[in-house]
């Protein structure tokens, strides 16, 4: 009898087996089924009497856990801080370096046939997990470039620091029923966030490409836009040094008490992966401990604390919820609603993201030396570089002039009359009604903004315009119940699209605003990416892909020629566990103090909270969140004894 093969493939989707993760939760109390006699973790090289037991655990040492944990530790409560990354920022522990340790959320399983190998080569004949991919992600509705930073110091190690405040539309609703007292509220909170940030106007007053793009677009547009300095996270040091803010900038990620400050308490445990939160047996309303996995010695402890602060990202916080028994693991089941956190992962939303580059014209470049009195050619005796500083009619103030001058004296072989450490520009028009969309006019390190070695950097412009996305339910983060990520941690997958309607028709206006915009300071670049083009779902600082859910228009630019749209992504996925003042009738998850409802004592932190449409920045909105989380802690939770 000749054998019988079955046609059916397999599917780990429709088999019963759990991942280990899922398993050993118990859905039924969203407790741990075991290892429930985990010793307290050994804190090492701890002064003495600095216990494994805490008022406050904070997971994430980001700029939203770095406020946490200044406020709390600065008003007397014992807290420790734990991270999955380990620390890589030199003497400054958590500092900007313009760089960081990102790792790619979801992976579609690369379907293609290799079919170079060898005839004696083994190959599967049909697709299974492999190299870290995620079998249950739709490679169309991925957020494909959507990446996590793991290093101490979380994002703010490689972030832009564009700090600005959202516009009311942008904002979240954090004082219902009073406008006035809303806005009140949030000038106050922002006012705060901006003094922890060091955020500023005008770092970059006295760069000359910084004022050559900004005169130029006032002039051109008047007062139809408003354009200014991008309100930027930094100090300027020196002329040619900004100190760039971070985490470090935020709270001094020091062990404590230390002798400069003999009264504080705080430990960061770097390298240790917050697994899930565990409930009280005696209160369901309370955590008791969170599950720990220290990723150097492979063990597992639970540490007790009074509050806990989850500030692990908008992808990690839903996923540790879920791993505690929170939402629903696995795809999700319109039939069957989870009874803990139902909106749990849904209404995510992500920017549209539009950029290009120009080189700057050669009107512009003329007019930086239009001041000026040249006699001779370069390179020749006689040759001589001159102003009048008391001419009421120079275009440019003296600081510009001067070092224009210096600069063509001194640099005689350069054609170009710019100073070589000349800053970059920075300069933005902020997000309004009227173009719902922020912009960062500026020149940055992104690897898709790379120049051909054959033009001067100083003379690219970087323009990046970043717009709302519409909350819908059906976009959406679930965790898998049985494949697991390199942690060990439940699978994140997503089912996102772009929503048609204001969404895409706001991005479509977006794209061409940027395309008029940047041809007022130059012609775009020759090199493919540099041209008008979408970076869509999730790359804020890499320059990953993703396939769109619409097919956006051809654009054509004011060189005739026709570009390719092709979206990437802004890495800013937000709204996973959204705020609101009513769990059912906002659809959230957490209320306005950053409090998961139904747990007292259990606190969401960053840009998940906010399950608005917005464009900005949200990295200063974030952090007035957690002000006033820590308002609300401090207010309810009173920190334990100090004993030296």
């Amino acid at each position: 009898m000749a054998p019988t093969f079955s046609t059916v493939s397999f599917s780990i989707e429709n088999t019963p087996w759990q991942s280990e993760a899922i398993a050993s939760l118990s859905l039924a109390e969203g407790k741990a089924s075991d290892q429930s006699q985990l010793p307290p973790l050994p804190p090492p090289e701890t002064p003495p009497g600095f216990e494994p037991s805490y008022d406050v655990v904070i997971a994430g040492s980001g700029p939203v856990g770095a406020t946490y944990a200044r406020i709390l530790v600065e008003a007397g409560y014992k807290v420790a801080m734990f991270d999955v990354g380990e620390i890589d920022s030199g003497p400054k522990i958590g500092s900007h370096k313009k760089n960081g340790q990102l790792m790619p959320v979801s992976v579609p399983v690369n379907r293609l046939v290799a079919d170079t190998l060898a005839p004696s080569s083994w190959q599967a004949s049909s697709f299974f997990v492999r190299n870290g991919a995620n079998p249950a992600q739709d490679p169309f509705r991925n957020l494909g470039g959507q990446a996590v930073t793991r290093v101490v110091g979380g994002m703010a190690t490689h972030w832009t620091c564009a700090t600005p405040r959202f516009n009311k539309a942008e904002r979240p609703c954090i004082v219902k029923d009073n406008e006035d007292a809303d806005n009140a509220e949030w000038d106050r909170l922002y006012g705060i966030a901006e003094s922890f940030m060091r955020t500023g106007k005008t770092q970059f007053d006295r760069s000359i490409r910084h004022k050559l793009v900004l005169d130029r677009l006032q002039e051109v547009y008047g007062k139809t836009r408003d354009f200014q300095q991008i309100p930027l996270a930094a100090q300027r040091r020196s002329p040619r040094f900004v100190e760039w803010s971070s985490a470090h900038t935020v709270f001094d990620l020091q062990n404590r008490p230390n002798k400069d400050k003999p009264k504080e308490r705080f430990h960061l445990y770097p390298a240790v992966l917050c697994e899930r939160v565990i409930r009280s047996e005696d209160d369901n309303r309370r955590i008791k401990s969170i599950q720990i996995h220290d990723l150097v010695s492979h063990k597992r402890y639970r540490i007790n604390a009074t509050v806990f602060v989850l500030a692990t990202g908008a992808v990690h916080n839903p996923q540790i919820l879920v791993n505690s028994g929170f939402g629903q693991p696995g795809r999700p089941d319109p039939t069957k609603p989870p009874t803990r956190l139902p909106y749990l992962g849904t209404h995510i939303t992500e920017q549209t993201l539009t950029f290009c580059q120009t080189v700057m014209s050669a009107e512009l470049i003329e007019y930086v030396k239009s001041d000026l009195k040249i006699e001779g050619k370069p390179g020749q005796p006689g040759y001589t570089v001159s102003y009048d500083p008391k001419n009421p009619n120079n275009k440019h103030p003296n600081w510009w002039n001067e070092r224009v001058v210096a600069h063509m004296v001194n640099h005689q072989e350069d054609p170009i009359p710019i100073p070589l450490d000349d800053p970059e520009p920075q300069v933005t028009t902020l997000f309004r009604n009227s173009h719902p969309w922020h912009t960062q006019i500026h020149r940055d390190a992104f690897s898709y903004g790379a120049v051909a070695e054959s033009i001067d950097s100083r003379l690219i412009v970087d323009w990046r315009f970043f717009g709302r996305t519409e909350p819908k339910e059906e976009n959406k983060i679930w965790f898998s119940d049985k494949i697991t990520d390199q942690y060990n941690m439940p699978q994140p997958t997503f089912d996102f699209g772009f929503p048609q309607g204001r969404t895409s028709q706001e991005a479509d206006k977006m794209m061409t605003d940027m395309c008029t915009m940047s041809a007022n300071i130059g012609g775009f670049c020759s090199l493919r990416l540099t041209q008008p083009t979408w970076i869509v779902p999730s790359v804020h600082g890499a320059g990953s892909r993703a396939a769109p859910r619409r097919k956006s228009p051809l654009i054509f630019s004011p060189q005739k020629s026709l570009v390719s749209v092709t979206p990437l992504v802004s890495l800013l996925v937000q709204g996973t566990h959204r705020m609101g003042h009513d769990e059912k009738a906002d659809k959230a998850c957490v209320d306005t103090y950053s409090r998961v409802f139904g747990v007292a004592n259990l606190f969401l932190g960053g840009c998940g909270n906010i399950g608005t449409a917005y464009a900005s920045n949200p990295t200063l909105t974030a952090m007035a969140l957690a002000i006033r989380s820590c308002e609300y802690i401090k207010k309810y939770y009173k920190p334990s004894p100090f004993t030296s």
